[in-house]
């Protein structure tokens, strides 16, 4: 089935289905140091990507977490951030994801391996904890759910400007209107 196109308002890229501008989710897609190798050194060193997971034989190994980030207007940006692993720490979220452990054991310690505006690389490396939000009954996604860096529970707990956080290649979620339909999109 082909979805009405709205302008500006990208497609869903694993389902075909506009975003929702109300709901403003997106992904980065690599962690800065994979997305800084260029792609002669991806090609050699990246062992396995996925949507959640990043595996390379020289920087280690780095998981997927949504990084909610509240916005001034009411909506919540939520970010898909990579988080890098020690390596027993890589191979316990592997697990918990393999099914082998409980999906109630996934939650880790880890730094952020991305930048982000407005904050830029005062972020990048910060320690953060992350796992399954509270009450969540399945395996999904882990959530960034605090840090002991200023700068990561100011994100977490503060109200953001819009025009400040959904910059570049997110600018259609400026594209909101409070009065329309609520369309949520999620997988």
């Amino acid at each position: 089935m082909r979805w009405p196109l709205k302008p500006g308002i990208p497609l869903c890229y694993r389902c075909g289905k506009p975003l929702d501008p109300g709901d403003p989710r997106f992904n980065l897609p690599w962690p800065d140091p994979v997305a800084d190798m260029t792609e002669e050194e991806r090609e050699d060193h990246v062992r396995f990507s996925s949507d959640a997971v990043v595996a390379t034989d020289n920087i280690g190994g780095f998981v997927r977490a949504l990084l909610p980030v509240p916005l001034t207007d009411g909506r919540t940006a939520t970010v898909g951030v990579w988080i890098s692993l020690e390596a027993d720490v890589f191979v316990h979220v592997i697990k918990v994801g393999r099914g082998e452990l409980d999906h109630k054991q996934l939650q880790f310690e880890g730094r952020l391996a991305n930048s982000l505006e407005p904050w830029g690389e005062r972020i990048l490396g910060a320690p953060v904890s992350a796992g399954l939000p509270a009450g969540a009954t399945r395996l999904k996604m882990p959530h960034v759910l605090g840090s002991t860096t200023p700068e990561i529970s100011a994100i977490l707990n503060d109200r953001w400007r819009v025009e400040d956080v959904l910059t570049g290649d997110i600018r259609w979620a400026l594209n909101y209107d409070p009065a329309a339909p609520l369309t949520p999109h999620r997988h």
